[in-house]
């Protein structure tokens, strides 16, 4: 999978946020950083700051599906888009890139540089997200506050509150008994619940 520039990355990232609208299946959208790069381009030089970007541009390169998206988000973030993946496998990826970076000796001339990685996580499914700016917004905004707990962290912006059931009125006028409201309410557990399945089977 070739890493993308700026604008192939988010012409085509729009192009799918617009067909998983159409057709209704979950998109996930995940932009990643590596932690502190400011310190390690004044520690091993400016040099390093690309090549470090490369090396893990090239890992996750390689632990992505060929449906997947990878580009250039900005000179230190990456674009990752998710197809037909729900947050909670979004989740479960984005966590086995972390630890894969934590684990990755990076060369920069003659010296090993170790570092790690957070990813912010946005999704959306069918019509939850009207604008892609908005999905590309909440994976930022979500990357911002893992940075801010200190970094080598995966942080999601949550779902939208899916609504819980009117209550059912009977022929009386009446609101439905306690054996209708529970019903209700485990429907609307199962609702909830939903989003987090995992659609996706993430490649080690």
């Amino acid at each position: 999978m070739p890493l993308l520039s700026l604008s192939q990355s988010l012409a085509l990232a729009k192009q799918e946020f617009a067909r998983a609208r159409r057709y209704g299946y979950p998109l996930s959208l995940g932009v990643a950083r590596v932690d502190r790069l400011e310190n390690l381009s004044d520690l091993y030089g400016k040099e390093a700051r690309p090549l470090l970007f490369e090396q893990v541009a090239r890992l996750f390169q390689s632990r992505s599906r060929s449906t997947d998206l990878l580009g250039r988000l900005s000179d230190d973030r990456l674009l990752w888009v998710l197809p037909h993946t729900e947050l909670g496998g979004a989740r479960v990826a984005a966590d086995r890139m972390r630890c894969a970076v934590e684990e990755l000796e990076l060369q920069s001339g003659q010296r090993s540089i170790h570092v790690t990685l957070c990813v912010g996580l946005a999704c959306s499914f069918g019509q939850s997200t009207l604008f892609f700016d908005s999905l590309l917004m909440q994976a930022e905004q979500a990357l911002e506050r893992a940075q801010g707990r200190g970094g080598n962290l995966v942080e999601e912006h949550p779902l939208p509150a899916v609504p819980d059931p009117e209550p059912r009125v009977t022929e009386g006028g009446e609101e439905g008994g306690e054996e209708g409201g529970e019903e209700d309410r485990e429907a609307g557990g199962q609702e909830k619940r939903s989003p987090g399945e995992e659609r996706r089977g993430p490649s080690s």
